[in-house]
Order: structure tokens, then C-alpha cells, then sequence
């Protein structure tokens, strides 16, 4: 874009009309930044999906969960506290055609995800008809939502959310989300033997 100058003494009615247009296409395209401003943080509750929170958003779903680096975007955790920010809202449509094979692909997808989610949702509820006292599944109930297979980017997995080193030093081996929740249970009545509530400093207060 030229500089601005300094107006002249004599300029025509045309000229003048033009700089007009121009400052307004200009104040036009300022308007359009500022709408195009990023979302920030959104905070995960009972019932949502990553595929939902994308489309609320205007995001498509895997570029949300490489922002928030999400392993597997099938899980997430109630009260996770998900970042929007750089993930931008939808812009002009395309073609006709580019779109139609797009929506294709993207319900396609969409159709897998929530046959995957269902399924583990079915093995969830399985899993989480374990035996376990009242306390225990307040703590369950609290660390995880009492999802076996939840896992937390920050590197926390299953119905207790054992750390991968902690999980080790009672006996577990693997993903602890991947074990059966009878086995989580196992492990995290031993980890209380050797260490009482303390490796759960915020739930951890229902065994007490």
C-alpha cells in the first residue's frame, strides 16, 4: 500500500470521492481483523465431545487437539480446561463442490468418532461396575469422573489418575488407563497402604 501524502491545494470531486472509498474499504478490512479475533479457553462439562466443542467453536476438531496436545481426542475430562487460542473461526465458504465433499468427509468422520466414543463409553460403564466402597468411588468420581480410560494430557491416566512413574511403583505395568478398573482399584488401595491420601491431595480427602 503507497504512503499517505499531503494533500494538495486543488484536487478534484473525483479524486476526493475516491479517497473515501478507499478509507472506508480500508476501516472495512480493520472491521473484518477485529471479527476474526481467537477465542480463548472453554471449560469441559459432563456430556461434550471434542467433535461438539470444535463446532461451537467454528474449529475443526483435530486442529483443537493438536493445540491442546491431546493424544486420543476421544478423551477428554470434565473440568478439563481446554485453549482455543490460534484456533480460528470459520471463514468463507468454498466452492460448491469443495464444500459438498468436504461436509462428506467431515460427517464421515464425525460418524466414526461417535461409534468409537460409544464404544468406549459402553466399556466404560462395564469397567465401572467394579466393587468398590462408597469412599473409593468418590475419589474415582473426582479424579476422573469415574472413567477408567481417562486420560489427562498433563501425563494422568485412569479412574484414579495414577502418573505412569507412581503406577509402576506398585506393581502396574502399561498404561494404567488401559488395565481393567478391578486392577486400578488394586493398585490405588496399595498406593494408600504405602502412602495414605497424600498422592491424591484433592480427593484424596474422601478416604479420610
Amino acid at each position: 500500500m503507497s504512503k499517505a501524502r499531503h494533500a494538495r491545494p486543488r484536487r478534484s470531486a473525483r479524486r476526493v470521492a475516491r479517497t473515501i472509498s478507499i478509507a472506508g474499504l480500508g476501516a472495512g478490512i480493520t472491521a473484518a481483523g477485529a471479527g476474526a479475533a481467537f477465542a480463548t479457553d472453554y471449560k469441559v462439562k459432563a456430556g461434550d465431545t471434542l467433535s461438539e466443542i470444535a463446532q461451537a467453536n467454528g474449529a475443526d476438531w483435530r486442529e483443537l487437539a493438536e493445540i491442546n496436545n491431546l493424544k486420543d481426542p476421544d478423551l477428554i475430562l470434565i473440568g478439563q480446561t481446554l485453549t482455543l487460542d490460534g484456533v480460528k473461526k470459520a471463514t468463507a465458504p468454498r466452492k460448491a463442490t469443495a464444500k459438498k465433499t468436504e461436509t462428506k468427509k467431515v460427517r464421515k468422520t464425525e460418524r466414526k468418532t461417535e461409534r468409537k466414543a460409544r464404544t468406549s463409553r459402553s466399556e466404560d460403564r462395564s469397567s465401572s461396575n467394579v466393587s468398590m466402597s462408597a469412599a473409593w468411588r468418590k475419589v474415582a468420581q473426582c479424579e476422573s469422573g469415574g472413567n477408567p480410560r481417562a486420560v489427562n494430557p498433563a501425563g494422568y491416566y485412569g479412574l484414579f489418575q495414577f502418573d505412569l512413574q507412581t503406577w509402576r511403583s506398585v506393581g502396574g505395568s502399561g498404561n494404567p488407563a488401559k488395565a481393567s478398573a478391578a486392577e486400578q482399584l488394586m493398585r490405588a488401595k496399595k498406593l494408600y497402604a504405602q502412602r495414605g491420601a497424600q498422592p491424591w491431595p484433592v480427593c484424596g480427602r474422601y478416604l479420610r
